[in-house]
């Protein structure tokens, strides 16, 4: 039997200890199973073993699955660090996902975690210049590997920004979001289009578009941010570069981009840019945000709220992975990866080198078609040449090579012995199997040539004389040098002695 919470658990801080006591009686609705139970994430009134089985009852479960009542407690500015995981762990709002939210029935990708919203109020540098920023800026990518900051633009520029991304999607400029690919991240053949892991639209700028001037002067700044950086790196890092900017809308209805991370391969990317752009946002209710996990404590996250005016700045690498859960209102923000010198060009290198390499393959295949082709057309010739030989030849002949094989189990044998070539063998005899006797004479002499031995004596003297003379006349027609030792044993048998001198067969006939 299934059994609820206490009472009043709602309102008691999560225990691991007082969970794993309940946990003892709980089982999965689905299976009875009593091994890695999670409760769901709406109701917390019921169990299951794994994702399927919560899947399979989410029909049935929904009816009287009623989300969870929690007090608030009132936010706090905080200064970010990696205690902050623990300290608010019960800074939950009401917004979680549902089942039905989540996957569907799709097992193939990471599911999103359902673990409660953390509103955090960030704290704000003292200044907003360049170098103050980039001072700000790097003491907490050093502290938390990633740093926000908010109101670095004015409302009224953002504004400008904002009409201008509107009519970019507006004017179908943005495009279905791809996943990176390549060793450079910016390979257009390696990118893919998954909509089960990514569903925003996108554009790409340079930062120097006519279109969108507002657009470019936040990269602008963005540009100079992290060029002041460099000072502050202390040559872990030099920032030299970076991509386009890239203009995402999610347009809501539960749109997303799937737990990732931006650089997991040293693409050359370090540091990671975001400028959110959605004014009056309301986490709890709109979803939307962006988590980062820690990569060495998987209970360890931060919940960044996409608040206008809001920017979020960290590592790239895989340090911060991270995941936009399911966005229910038109979600904008502007993102741009800026590039570390030393890696940025190895994996320059690495991809130059992956594409020679690549060039060799496909030269090899290249290579490996035209010995075909060239096979093809020869066997097309050959079979044509033999086609020739054999119109060539006379009924006779035909008729005389059709007598020889006759009955033999090779018969390829045979004329092979007669020298003649193997390219030929195989039309030669689909044509001697539709030969038919052009003679009863040549019939009843064919049939005694190939059992002379048995029946040489059925004939009389003149008659073997005459097919002994009738064979080597044929043979001499065809040119089959090589029937001298057939020709002799035939003779041998009928009383005759047959003598051929030279490349032709000579008539000699003793008795």
């Amino acid at each position: 039997m299934l059994l609820p919470y206490p009472v009043g658990y709602r309102n008691r801080p999560r225990c691991a200890e007082w969970d794993a006591k309940t946990n003892q009686d709980l089982r999965c609705v689905v299976c009875d199973s009593k091994e890695n139970l999670k409760r769901c994430t709406r109701c917390k009134g019921v169990v299951y073993c794994c994702r399927q089985h919560q899947i399979q009852d989410w029909p049935s479960h929904k009816v009287a699955c009623t989300p969870t009542q929690r007090t608030e407690p009132k936010k706090k500015v905080v200064e970010v660090t990696t205690d902050t995981c623990e300290s608010n762990k019960n800074n939950a709002s009401k917004l979680e996902i549902s089942p039905n939210d989540v996957t569907g029935n799709n097992t193939d990708v990471t599911e999103f975690d359902a673990r409660p919203f953390r509103d955090v109020i960030f704290k704000k540098p003292r200044s907003y210049d360049v170098d103050s920023l980039a001072e700000f800026v790097i003491r907490y990518l050093n502290k938390n590997n990633f740093c926000v900051v908010d109101g670095v633009f004015s409302n009224k520029h953002l504004q400008k920004v904002l009409n201008e991304i509107k009519s970019l999607n507006s004017n179908g400029y943005l495009k279905v979001g791809r996943l990176s690919g390549g060793r450079t991240s910016g390979q257009d053949a390696f990118k893919l289009t998954k909509t089960e892991v990514r569903n925003d639209t996108i554009y790409w700028a340079e930062g120097t578009e006519s279109r969108h001037p507002n657009v470019n002067k936040v990269v602008q700044k963005m540009d100079s941010v992290l060029s002041a950086l460099n000072s502050h790196l202390q040559g872990e890092y030099y920032i030299n570069g970076r991509t386009k900017a890239m203009v995402a809308c999610y347009p809501g209805n539960g749109s997303y981009y799937r737990r990732h991370v931006d650089n997991p391969n040293g693409d050359g990317r370090v540091i990671t840019c975001i400028l959110y752009l959605n004014k009056d946002w309301n986490a709890k209710e709109d979803g939307g945000i962006l988590r980062i996990f820690s990569a060495q404590d998987e209970s360890c996250y931060v919940d960044v709220s996409p608040e206008y005016n809001r920017m979020l700045f960290f590592w790239s690498d895989r340090r911060n992975p991270h995941e936009v859960q399911p966005a229910f209102r038109t979600r904008y923000a502007i993102t741009v990866w800026f590039f570390d010198k030393t890696e940025r060009e190895r994996a320059k290198e690495e991809s130059a080198l992956e594409g020679i390499s690549t060039m060799k393959n496909e030269l090899v295949v290249l290579d490996l078609e035209r010995i075909e082709n060239e096979k093809t057309q020869l066997e097309k010739k050959i079979e044509q040449e033999a086609k020739k030989a054999i119109e060539s030849l006379t009924q006779g002949e035909l008729q005389a090579l059709a007598d020889l094989v006759k009955g033999h189990e090779e018969p390829k044998v045979v004329l092979t012995q007669m020298g003649i070539s193997p390219s030929i063998q195989d039309p030669l005899l689909k044509v001697l199997e539709e030969v038919k006797a052009s003679s009863s004479l040549k019939n009843v002499k064919t049939s005694t040539f190939h059992s002379a031995e048995e029946n040489h004596t059925a004939l009389p003297k003149r008659d073997r004389l005459q097919l002994v003379r009738f064979v080597v006349t044929e043979g001499a027609c065809a040119g089959w040098v090589r029937f001298h030792a057939s020709i002799q044993k035939i003779l041998k048998v009928s009383g005759y002695r047959y003598t051929a001198q030279g490349n032709t067969p000579q008539n000699h006939f003793d008795t």
